[in-house]
């Protein structure tokens, strides 16, 4: 509720939906004024949308893992049917009076149940869809602390003195922390630590040598990083010897 109170793009999707439904006039409200119809459907939108949004989400969250998400989402929303149903007749009696009884009680339950249940599956089915390229797109949190022309492909940490050296293909930064919580920061990069003080991402490493017989990595932009030996196992096992 409080994500989409502060999303300007709820508002402005609720606000065009009050006008469009607000001009058509259906259900029999055409004959009411002009402003009048277009307040009686932006109550009618914004108070469904809110009562729709909190059972509905609430109904999602109770049902888990039960069902198919598609599923979960349709029976969330057709629950939140009876209270979206009871902000209508609220607003009804408000508008209309208590006699106002241009569609029954039973038909419009059953249309609010449908139209919830509907609302709810295409959010259901759109978060999925998109929650794929956002999630392919996501990259290692590291970055968010670089500046933006230094922001590329992660290639190697590095400490320098209390801070750790960033090198990306873009360029080089300096950050004020520790090596062991920049790696941690690294994720989804597949990546090594090879010394204590270094930390590679493997497809930045272009082959292996020997530097005065120890093992050592040279990297795409011919940087050279040594391997400690109490990391050598980690780097057999990582196919980097």
């Amino acid at each position: 509720m409080r994500v989409l109170a502060t999303d300007i793009r709820s508002w402005v999707a609720l606000a065009v939906l009050s006008l469009v439904v607000g001009l058509v006039g259906p259900f029999g409200t055409f004959a009411m004024p002009v402003p009048g119809r277009l307040a009686y459907w932006t109550s009618v939108v914004f108070g469904t949308a809110a009562a729709g949004t909190l059972f509905a989400s609430l109904g999602e969250r109770l049902l888990g893992d039960r069902l198919p998400p598609l599923v979960g989402a349709a029976l969330a929303g057709a629950i939140a049917g009876l209270p979206i149903t009871l902000v209508v007749m609220l607003i009804n009696a408000v508008v209309y009076g208590l006699s106002f009884e241009a569609i029954d009680t039973a038909t419009l339950l059953v249309y609010c149940a449908l139209i919830s249940a509907a609302v709810t599956m295409l959010s259901a089915f759109l978060s999925a869809r998109a929650s794929v390229p956002a999630a392919a797109e996501a990259g290692p949190a590291l970055l968010e602390r670089l500046a933006l022309p230094q922001r590329g492909r992660l290639l190697h940490l590095a400490v320098a003195d209390h801070y750790v050296e960033v090198t990306t293909d873009r360029g080089r930064a300096l950050l004020l922390m520790r090596l062991s919580d920049a790696i941690r920061e690294t994720a989804p990069v597949a990546g090594l630590q090879v010394h204590r003080s270094h930390w590679v991402a493997l497809d930045a490493v272009r082959k292996t040598a020997r530097q005065s017989g120890k093992p050592v990595l040279e990297l795409e932009n011919g940087t050279i990083i040594p391997i400690s030996r109490s990391y050598l196992a980690d780097a057999k096992a990582a196919g980097l010897l």
